[in-house]
Parts: C-alpha cells; sequence; structure tokens
C-alpha cells in the first residue's frame, strides 16, 4: 500500500475514535451538569435547615423545669443580701445566644418569627426575675412566680411551645427538601440510565461496524504471533485493508525472516564457540598440569619413591585417558569423578605433606551425563587458591547429593577463604564475563549452555573459613534433547 493510502486510512481510524471519545465525554459532562443544575438548586436550604435544626438540638430541653425549680428554691430561700446576684441568669445566657444562632439561620419566615419572639420572652423574663428579686415580701414573691415564670401562661411555657413549634417546622422542611432530592435523584438516574443506554447503542454500532475489518486480521496476526512464540516461523499473509495491519503483517514477516537468519547464526556460533572453549579449556590445563606432573615424577624417580611414580604415571595415564573421553564433551559423572580422582591423586603426590582429599557422591546419581571438565577446573582453584594459602594441611572435599532444585555438587576447601570483596569479584568473572576467573567462567556457562538457567556455579566463602563452590544441575542430568541441541 502507498503512503497517501496508508496515511489517510489511519487518519480515518483516528477521526471515528476520536468522535465517539467526543460523544462519551460530553454526555457524561451532560450528565454532570444536570446532576448540578438539579442539586444546587436546594443545596443551601437544605444545608441551612441542617444547621437550624443543629443549633436547635443544642438547646436545653429542660429549660423550662430548670428556670422553674431555680427560681422556686430562689423564693422559698431566706433572704441573704445579693438576691440579683443570685438569680439564674446562666440559663437565660445560654438560651439566649440559641435564639439568635435560630434567627440566622432558619429560612422559614415562621420560624425566624419564632426566634424573634422568644428573644423577647427572654427579655421579659429577665425582668420577671429581677421583679422578683426586688419583692420584700413572700407571698408576692411566690406570686409572681407563679404568674409570669412557671405557671401555665408563664414566659418558660410559653418559650418551651415555642421551641417544639420551631423544630417541628424544621423537622417539616427538612422532609420536604428531602422528599425534593429524592425526586431530583431518581430524575437523574433515569437521565443517566437513558444516556448509558445511547452510548452502549453506539458502542454496538461502532463495534459490529469495525468487528469484520478489524478483529478478523487481528485474530490472524494473533495466531501469527503465537506461532511465533513457538518458534514456529513460517509465514501466512494475513488479508486486511487496515493500513496499521498491513504494516504489522509485512513487519511480522520481516522479522520472522531476520530470525530465522539469526538462529541459524546463532546455532553456528554457539558450536563453535562451545568446541573453542573446551578446547581452549584443555590447552590451558593439559600442557601446564603436564609439564608440573612430569618435573614431580623425575623428581620422585630420582629420590627412589618408585611406587609414588608408578601411582603418579598411572594417574596421569587416567587422566589424559578421560580427559580425550572419545571427542565426547558430555559423559557420565562415574568419568568425570575418575578423572577428578586421577587429579586429586597426582597432587596429593606432589603435595602430600599439605593436601587430602575426600569424595562422598551417591552410586544413584553417578550414570547422569554431565559436560565434560567441569570438575578439575573446582579443585584446582581450591588448591592453589585456597588451601596452598594456609598454613598447615588442608583438605579438598567432593559431595554430590540429591535436592529439591536438581543434582548438588559441591567442591569444598578449608583453605584460607576469601573477604565480601573478593568473593564479589568471583562472581561477577563468573557470571559478569569481567575477565577474572576464566576457568570457572567457562564451567559456567558451558552448563548454562546445556541446561539454562537456573543450572551453573554457585560460591560461597568466608576470610579463614574456606569456600565452596557448587555445581548445580537439572535431576536427570544433560537429556538427549539437551546433547542434541548443542553438539
Amino acid at each position: 500500500m502507498s503512503k497517501p493510502g496508508k496515511g489517510a486510512q489511519a487518519r480515518s481510524i483516528r477521526r471515528k475514535i476520536n468522535r465517539l471519545l467526543l460523544i462519551v465525554t460530553l454526555s457524561v459532562a451532560l450528565m454532570i451538569l444536570v446532576y448540578n443544575v438539579m442539586l444546587l438548586s436546594i443545596h443551601r436550604q437544605y444545608e441551612n435547615a441542617i444547621l437550624s435544626a443543629t443549633t436547635a438540638a443544642e438547646f436545653n430541653q429542660e429549660f423550662k423545669n430548670n428556670i422553674d425549680l431555680s427560681m422556686y428554691h430562689y423564693v422559698i430561700q431566706p433572704r441573704s443580701g445579693d438576691e440579683l446576684l443570685e438569680l439564674p441568669m446562666e440559663e437565660l445566657d445560654h438560651a439566649e445566644d440559641v435564639f439568635r444562632r435560630l434567627e440566622a439561620t432558619t429560612t422559614l419566615p415562621d420560624n425566624r418569627w419564632r426566634a424573634q419572639s422568644m428573644l423577647n420572652m427572654l427579655t421579659n423574663l429577665r425582668g420577671y426575675m429581677v421583679e422578683i428579686a426586688q419583692a420584700e415580701s413572700y407571698d408576692l414573691r411566690m406570686e409572681l412566680l407563679d404568674r409570669n415564670i412557671r405557671g401555665e401562661t408563664g414566659l418558660t411555657r410559653l418559650i418551651e411551645q415555642y421551641m417544639h413549634g420551631y423544630i417541628g417546622d424544621e423537622v417539616r422542611e427538612l422532609a420536604r427538601l428531602r422528599e425534593g432530592l429524592s425526586r431530583q435523584t431518581n430524575a437523574l438516574i433515569l437521565v443517566s440510565a437513558a444516556v448509558m443506554l445511547l452510548l452502549f447503542l453506539l458502542f454496538v454500532l461502532y463495534a459490529n461496524k469495525f468487528r469484520r475489518q478489524i478483529t478478523a486480521p487481528i485474530a490472524s496476526l494473533t495466531e501469527k504471533a503465537r506461532r511465533m512464540g513457538e518458534r514456529d516461523y513460517s509465514a501466512f499473509s494475513v488479508e486486511t485493508e487496515i493500513a496499521e495491519l498491513q504494516i504489522l503483517d509485512h513487519s511480522f514477516d520481516s522479522m520472522a525472516e531476520h530470525i530465522n537468519a539469526l538462529l541459524d547464526q546463532q546455532i553456528q556460533s554457539e558450536r563453535s564457540l562451545h568446541r573453542a572453549q573446551l578446547e581452549l579449556l584443555q590447552a590451558q590445563i593439559n600442557p601446564h598440569f603436564l609439564y608440573n606432573t612430569l618435573d614431580s615424577i623425575a623428581i620422585l624417580a630420582e629420590n627412589h619413591r618408585e611406587e609414588d611414580v608408578v601411582t603418579m604415571v598411572t594417574s596421569l595415564s587416567t587422566f589424559f585417558r578421560n580427559s580425550l573421553s572419545r571427542g565426547e564433551d558430555i559423559i557420565p559423572l562415574r568419568a568425570e569423578l575418575a578423572q577428578a580422582t586421577s587429579y586429586l591423586e597426582i597432587q596429593q603426590i606432589r603435595y602430600s605433606d599439605i593436601l587430602s582429599y575426600t569424595i562422598d557422591v551417591p552410586e544413584d546419581i553417578l550414570d547422569i551425563l554431565v559436560p565434560k571438565l567441569i570438575l578439575q577446573p573446582l579443585i584446582e582453584n581450591a588448591l592453589y587458591h585456597g588451601v596452598k594459602n594456609r598454613r598447615g594441611r588442608g583438605t579438598i572435599a567432593i559431595a554430590g547429593s540429591v535436592s529439591p532444585e536438581g543434582i548438588r555438587l559441591t567442591v569444598r576447601d578449608n583453605g584460607a577463604g576469601m573477604n565480601e570483596e573478593q568473593l564479589s569479584q568471583l562472581r561477577s568473572g563468573v557470571y559478569q564475563d569481567t575477565g577474572t576467573g576464566l576457568g570457572l567462567k567457562n564451567v559456567h556457562q558451558r552448563i548454562r549452555l546445556y541446561c539454562g538457567a537456573p543450572y551453573g556455579l554457585y560460591f560461597e566463602s568466608g576470610l579463614g573459613q574456606g569456600s565452596t563452590v557448587t555445581i548445580l544441575l537439572p535431576a536427570e542430568g544433560v537429556s538427549a534433547a539437551q546433547k542434541e541441541a548443542h553438539p
């Protein structure tokens, strides 16, 4: 497809998607606007009614009883000369504060009138209380108390009745506002349902329109991607008129061709690299080891230690015979242990005063297949960097075990060990290829090449506490499929 056609098709898809997003956005905005308009009309009234009812709740419902009882005790008690100071004015002050707030918060004319009337009653009530305090006669004080304050027509009774009326009107106003809010909420639900239904219909129409144009090609592309994930790179064409999907289809085909070429190249490179690494390792081990061993044999012969000479020559012969392994890179663990034993026997004769070793591997795992030359570099590392750097006799212990993670082969020494910095440097050399620990890195990479992660080498060490290198292998060893994949 040409570039102009591709661009036009791409713009068409974006335009349709943008139009759908615009419809959804406007619909949601309209719903929010309607909701806000419906609620704003009664929000202030409802808020004021709530505030008025809350303020009214602060009024002491025992106001009449408290005033009546306090004034009765005031009348019957003996005169002390400070009558005005002993009047219960605190209750009136609190009530006056409540009435003023009720007058300011209510939105009902009747309740505003009631609040004003109750304030006037409080003023009169103060006056009557002062009048009682100034009366000299007990009978006159009692008469004024019954007539003006606590009687059926007294001010405390009237204030109580007005407050009940105020609270009743506010409660009814709240009920009315709640009913209005409920009606508007129901209306909003209906509007929302209608808008959602409209949006649903629009989505159905758009999905039905795009289905044949997009979903079938996407399903084909998904199948192509699934095959590629399963390493099936056989190409097949996807029929589509959508430019973007055509680009994806062509890109998949190009990527499959490129991956096939890279896989072929990688396989050849891995085979060459693998063989070169093993040959390099053998080239590093054999001449150096052979020279040292022959020198040791010559010294033993000069000292007339014929038995040691025979043992060393026999072990050397066994070592090189196992190293050849008929050109095989995958050998039984039994053969790998035999080669490691030959190496240890030779080194024990050379370093008889400082080296001893033990081998403890279960019989039931001796026939599993392992990469060749995975133990000897570890033993050499333990000898030259561990045992030889400590005072006195050192021990190298080779052990095998079966764990839930797989087969573990450990090479442990009680040598000088390493501090955290040295251990970190060794791990980075093996795992991150920084140029240190070349022999160990070779072993680790060849195990990963055959077995993959998490198999390979793992290190533990402490300064003055020796070191332990663990080889982790699959429980079944190197399988036939793995061996064929990396010949």
